[in-house]
This record gives C-alpha cells, structure tokens and sequence, in this order.
C-alpha cells in the first residue's frame, strides 16, 4: 500500500516535530513514545496521510489509513519495491566497518550502474524501508547496510529483502551485551543469507568462524590477511606525501594501490571486500579513481594542523577497531603519539575485561592516554600513561596543547562525536 502513495510523489516521517506540509505520517511505537500521540499534530502541520495500526475513535477522517501493522506496512511495501526494481541486491553487515564498506561499494559501482544504498547509520528495521520510500529512485543495485544489536534483528530483516550478494565485514566484540558470545554474533550476521537460495557470500577469511558457516549453496569469495583468502592484504605504508600503499593480492595476481591521505588497517580490508565484488563482476578497477576514494566523516578521518595530525575515528567503537586502528598508527613515523578515548558500550559482563585490553594495547602505542570517565567506572584502569578526565571540554584543551599524532575514538553514546561537531573542533 505504501509503495503507490511513494510513487504519488509523498515523503514519509516518523517524527512529528520533522513532518512538512503534504508528508505522510507514519505512527511507529518504540520503547519511549506511541507516534498515535501525535496525530493531531501531524494533522496541523498539514500530513496528506496518517497511517496507524491502532482504532482512532476520535478521527473519522479520511486521511487516517489503519493498517494491521505500521512497521510490517513499511517493510513489506519497501521490500517489495527494490525485490522487483532493482537487478541486484547487495546485503553488508559486520561488527565494524559496515558503513565505510557500503560507501566504498557505492563509489566504485557508480561509473558502471545506477546505484541506491540507505542512507548513514539508516541500517535498522525502520531505518531501512524508510530509505527506501523516500530516496529510492529505481537504481538497478541496491546496497543495504544491516545492523545487528540484539538476537533475531538480521533474520527478522532477511525475511523481507532477498540479496544477491551479501558481505559480512568481520565479527567482533560488538554488542556482547546482547549477544553473550563471539559465535552467538558470527550466527546472527551469518543470518543475512537465510534467503538465499543463490548468490555470491563475500566474507572476512581471517574468522574461520565464518568460513564453518557459510552457506554451501552460495559462491564465497574470502579477503583478509591470511595467504589463502582471495583478496590478501600483504602490506600497506604511509608516504611522506600524505598517501597510503597497498600492496594486495586480488586471485593470485600482485596489486598495488595508493590512496589520497592515511587509511587504517580495517579500512583498506572493507576497500578489498568491494574490490572482489568489482573483480567478481569483471569489471575494470581503475588506478585513478580508486585513488581519490574517500573514507566517511569521523572514521579514521585525517586533519593535519601544521605540527599535529589529527585522527578523528569518534564515530564509535568497539575493541576490535581500537586494536586494528593502533596496528594502523604504529607504523606512522609521527611523534609524540596521543590518545583520547572514552567508554566502549554495549559489552555487558564483558566491560571490564576489554577495558583493561583496550588500555593494554594503547599503552604499547601512545605516549599519552586520555580517558573521559565521567562517572568515574573505570578507576580499575591503572597505567602509567593513562590520565582521566570528566569534562568534554578538555578535549579542546588536549587539542591546542597537543603535536605529533592525537588520535580520538569512543562509542558514539559516549558524547564525544557530539561534541566534536557541536564545537566545530576539526
């Protein structure tokens, strides 16, 4: 039903406060709030349509369309639009690296096909079909980016969108709050294939995890730094000239790239996963543009300030990034090296022990470790480098003060991106 008021022209909105004269209205409950609550006043803002699965006494209006469920309503008739429009559907998932795998995958399938992908961290159950009924123009590949925070998520979605190809990132240490186990996460990533009967399973080779799960019905193209992946990442350097390396293995045959600026470890893995699509597809990978490829926002993004570099990776976090981004910055020949970090969250009974590893591995890095602890939980930290603070606005402080290399990373829940943007910091 959604898919005929999508192709009549009309936005949808979940928020109320957001809602524009001729939007529709779509009325979600979450954990918080019913968006039922608002219809009044989404009507006085002027919403063509209101779409609840609730009985309005109160409206007789014909602009209140009841459906059995809104939230199925938005799935199913977002599903539906790109399962018959699109060529070919492109599932990502992973503990890290999701988004910058779905950017690269964007530019680099641009040149060749009209291409759709949901928009940032657009990657839920709402966030997904939402993208989709007001962005979605038909593109013959669709790439969709899946999050994973509790059991069932990625299953529940495999039910609506059949992927030609999907790609599972790695498996770490992300939310084991909810999931308890690193198998329990590989399963539930794993699950973005349940309706595949066919199709292409491009994984992280490193996770013999989920090599043993894999799909036997699907092709499976492997990267990582193991010789026996498809793609190998063998080497990478960082030039003088402000420009990365790579020395690569795409089946069998030598490859050498560089890139414009300095790209962690993780990164240049997401680049090689999007490379054996391209080489799967056996399409031309051109040296040029590949090397203007740029990362997303707040990812390990490079800022240099004539004796600082700056690295803002304070998007979020997670043990595993933090241990693949320190790989990263130890091979830069930039001195001193410090660190402002804060909280990894949503890893439940496992805090404490990936703390201490956290603070372990920076301690073989930084000269200087940062850690914003406003509530003081973490004074079983203890090491010599490692210096507390309450306040954000000590990073401006650390900032000003700082040369050589400042590298900055927490989970976005810590407040830290927020701040950064906020003050306009970088």
């Amino acid at each position: 039903m959604l898919e005929k008021l999508k192709y009549e022209g009309y936005k949808f909105k979940i928020d109320s406060r957001k809602l524009e004269k001729g939007d529709v209205f779509l009325c979600l409950k979450g954990e918080k709030t019913d968006g039922h609550n608002y219809i009044d006043d989404a009507l006085s803002k002027g919403a063509s349509y209101i779409i609840v699965d609730k009985k309005i006494n109160d409206f007789s209006n014909k602009k209140i369309i009841k459906v059995d469920n809104v939230l199925t309503e938005m799935l199913s008739s977002s599903s539906k639009i790109i399962n018959q429009k699109s060529k070919i559907k492109i599932g990502i998932t992973g503990s890290t690296g999701k988004t910058t795998t779905k950017e690269f995958l964007l530019y680099l399938l641009l040149p060749f096909f009209k291409t759709f992908r949901n928009e940032l961290n657009m990657n839920t159950e709402i966030g997904i079909p939402l993208c989709i009924l007001n962005d979605y123009n038909d593109e013959e590949i669709v790439i969709l980016e899946e999050g994973l925070q509790k059991i069932g998520d990625l299953e529940y979605l495999s039910n609506y969108f059949n992927y030609d190809v999907a790609i599972i990132t790695n498996v770490g240490s992300s939310h084991l709050k909810y999931l308890n186990t690193i198998e329990t996460v590989a399963k539930e990533k794993m699950k973005i294939t349940n309706k595949m009967e066919k199709g292409l399973l491009i994984i992280n080779g490193d996770y013999p995890i989920l090599k043993d799960l894999a799909p036997p019905q699907l092709n499976i193209l492997t990267f990582g730094k193991n010789k026996n992946n498809n793609a190998v990442l063998e080497n990478y350097e960082y030039n003088e000239n402000f420009t990365t390396t790579v020395y690569a293995k795409l089946f069998d045959e030598d490859a050498m790239f560089t890139f414009n600026g300095y790209w962690s470890e993780g990164q240049i893995l997401d680049l090689l996963s999007c490379l054996l699509f391209l080489r799967y597809l056996d399409l031309a990978i051109e040296p040029y543009y590949l090397s203007n490829i740029k990362v997303p926002p707040d990812r390990f993004q490079i800022i240099k300030r004539n004796n600082l570099t700056i690295i803002n990776d304070s998007y979020n976090a997670s043990y595993d990034s933090f241990k693949s981004a320190f790989e990263s910055i130890k091979k830069m020949n930039i001195f001193p090296k410090t660190i402002i970090m804060g909280e990894i969250k949503e890893l439940g009974n496992y805090s404490e022990e990936y703390h201490k590893k956290v603070i372990e591995e920076a301690s073989k890095t930084f000269d200087v470790i940062y850690f914003y602890d406003p509530h003081k939980q973490f004074s079983y930290l203890n090491d010599p480098k490692l210096e507390f603070f309450e306040d954000l606005s000590n990073i401006a402080k650390f900032i000003q003060n700082s040369k050589g290399l400042l590298y900055i990373k927490a989970s976005n829940a810590t407040g830290i991106n927020n701040y950064i943007k906020e003050r306009g910091l970088f």
